[in-house]
């Protein structure tokens, strides 16, 4: 009886083909380095199956991620790869990004890739807020600042935009630095912005700095 029916089944048309893309990996993670203003990662596949595989649409998570393969349909036994590229400038620390694969392979219609960055803060302000208490004493206080590298990094201006703080940069060690801020007075609540002028990578870049005089707590 199942002799018949493969027979029959033949006759028909055959066995139905196996399509299916075999990754090499799904999952990526990187390492950038300081001023590096984009990553690119590759996902290498193969089309395991019986019958042809089309790469129908390609969705990245954000709009910082653009996507493309190297063509759009792949024979049986053939190989080829995703390229995902991701603009870096703006971000620092870990980020994650993905990109939703479809195919037309019903059995295996979609795949997520996924990419890790590990991105370096070339600029490291500790703390990034400095807050008095109104009826205080107007004390100096201290930001630290340190360059993860300082042969691609250098600091130039430190601006406020309120002429009620004094500002001044102190270097010390290489790559470390002080920015003492004083408040001229704290009797009334105020609020202002340190803008901290530096070249990464040969870019300019502008970190902030945030100050503010509170009222007492109720």
């Amino acid at each position: 009886m199942r002799t018949a029916a493969l027979i029959l089944l033949l006759a028909l048309g055959g066995l139905p083909g196996r399509a299916a893309l075999e990754w090499k990996t799904t999952d990526l993670r990187l390492k950038t380095e300081i001023g590096q203003e984009q990553a690119i990662a590759a996902y290498p596949f193969r089309n395991a199956g019986s019958r042809p595989v089309r790469i129908v649409a390609l969705d990245p998570s954000c709009s910082c991620v653009s996507a493309e393969p190297d063509k759009e349909l792949y024979a049986p036994g053939e190989t080829g790869e995703i390229r995902v590229d991701v603009a870096l400038t703006g971000y620092v620390g870990r980020l994650r990004r993905s990109v939703a694969v479809e195919t037309d392979d019903p059995d295996q219609k979609y795949t997520e890739l996924t990419l890790t960055l590990d991105i370096p803060e070339p600029v490291a302000i500790t703390p990034r807020f400095l807050f008095w208490t109104v009826g205080d004493r107007p004390e100096t206080k201290i930001l630290a600042i340190a360059l993860a590298d300082p042969a691609k990094t250098a600091i130039g201006t430190v601006q406020c935009d309120e002429p009620g703080f004094a500002v001044r940069l102190e270097p010390g060690a290489a790559g470390r630095y002080r920015l003492l801020v004083t408040p001229a007075e704290v009797q009334k609540p105020a609020e202002a912005t340190v803008r901290l002028h530096a070249v990464v990578g040969g870019r300019e870049q502008v970190y902030i700095v945030y100050l503010a005089v509170k009222p007492p707590a109720a």
